[in-house]
């Protein structure tokens, strides 16, 4: 039996809308090869989207607490995101950054990852953010960094979600005072039971360069690179 597939964006409206139209693009990009997906947004964004291509567009709160307006995200994503990775209805969830972009065909194959697993995310390109003056958690093995939570597929299992109310509880309470929400969902994931899948890199693409295999890029710098390769290398060549 098919399992259903939400993909899933949570976007404020800051710079006039800018988080939303680049998730826009991203959900464009990923129809392209999951087409049987519902995608959802939840925003505050109070304007119409052009060319929209979400199945819905859910308005909802965005806010930061008074202690954690010192963290890197400032928009208050974070807490929407905790909550509604709690609140989705279909059987397996992929939660997308905005600046998140399908290239390649094998994205059609990211779900079937949760036929043995939980979770499946890829590493942090900073494998363990102590920028803050924030404990690295001693207690869990540098062998064991963090994951970006920019993208993170998941199955929609009473465990699961178990961690993810965990997750939102403990980021709250500001546990480790780490400046986003990675450090904790490190935490919980390496103190829980469930199977993880680590993705390679290529499937969330951070880095400032081009990578031919990339199958799922994350650097909107770089972006037009990917897209317009001939001209990126006319660009290249003019700065030389």
């Amino acid at each position: 039996m098919t399992k259903s597939l939400a993909v899933l964006y949570i976007n404020s409206h800051h710079r006039d809308g800018f988080y939303v139209k680049e998730a826009n693009a991203s959900a464009k990009s990923f129809k392209k090869y999951l087409p049987n997906a519902k995608y959802y947004l939840y925003t505050d964004y109070a304007h119409p989207i052009p060319d929209c291509e979400f199945d819905e567009v859910i308005p909802y709160k965005f806010f930061v607490p008074e202690h954690l307006k010192d963290r890197v995200h400032l928009n208050g994503q974070m807490i929407v995101k905790h909550a509604v990775m709690q609140q989705m209805k279909e059987d397996h969830v992929l939660l997308l950054g905005a600046d998140t972009y399908a290239l390649k065909t094998d994205v059609t194959q990211l779900p079937d990852i949760l036929d043995h697993f939980d979770i499946a995310a890829a590493h942090a390109p900073v494998r363990i953010n102590t920028e803050l003056g924030n404990t690295p958690i001693p207690e869990i093995p540098v062998a064991f960094p963090e994951l970006n939570c920019d993208l993170i597929l998941y199955r929609n299992s009473p465990e699961v979600r178990a961690l993810l109310s965990q997750w939102a509880e403990l980021y709250l309470e500001d546990k480790f005072s780490h400046p986003h929400d990675q450090g904790i969902f490190r935490y919980l994931v390496y103190n829980s039971t469930l199977r993880l899948c680590v993705l390679p890199p290529e499937w969330n693409y951070r880095e400032n360069s081009v990578r031919k295999d990339t199958v799922i890029l994350q650097n909107r710098f770089m972006l037009s690179e990917y897209l317009n390769p001939k001209k990126g290398l006319f660009k290249r060549w003019l700065a030389s």
